[in-house]
């Protein structure tokens, strides 16, 4: 899939983020990648299709991975790049990497699968072919 390749997400690094090290808790890149993607969606103005209450669908996240790389610290900016990975028949891949701006290290290396289901049975079910169209334009 063709992916802008400038950040889309950036932020800075909050103390109630930062561990008992002096550097960013291993959990909080997470809440990180989460917010990176939404950013995107929001960026290709296609986060309507996945707020349950206009797309008659729900997404839950089924698979989350952190590689980490380099620390991130208190006060530090953040650039975030995302791109969606694959889609499949029920679920979405997305990739992301986090860059410490001052220095451009890439700092990790973060992967979700949101899995699309109905809102009656929180079943699988397939990603809503609009949904797709828009995923794929870019």
């Amino acid at each position: 899939m063709s992916v802008d390749d400038r950040p889309l997400a950036s932020f800075r690094v909050s103390m109630r983020d930062i561990d008992i090290y002096g550097h960013v808790h291993n959990s909080v890149y997470l809440d990180y990648c989460e917010d990176a993607v939404v950013e995107f969606l929001r960026h290709r103005k296609i986060l309507s299709h996945f707020r349950h209450t206009t797309s008659g669908v729900a997404y839950h996240v089924k698979k989350a991975e952190i590689t980490f790389h380099s620390p991130i610290d208190v006060d530090d900016i953040v650039e975030a790049k995302v791109k969606v990975e694959k889609i499949g028949r029920s679920s979405l891949s997305f990739t992301i990497e986090l860059y410490r701006q001052r220095d451009g290290a890439h700092c990790a290396s973060g992967g979700l699968v949101w899995v699309c289901v109905g809102l009656s049975d929180s079943r699988p079910t397939p990603i809503p072919e609009a949904t797709r169209a828009a995923l794929s334009q870019g």
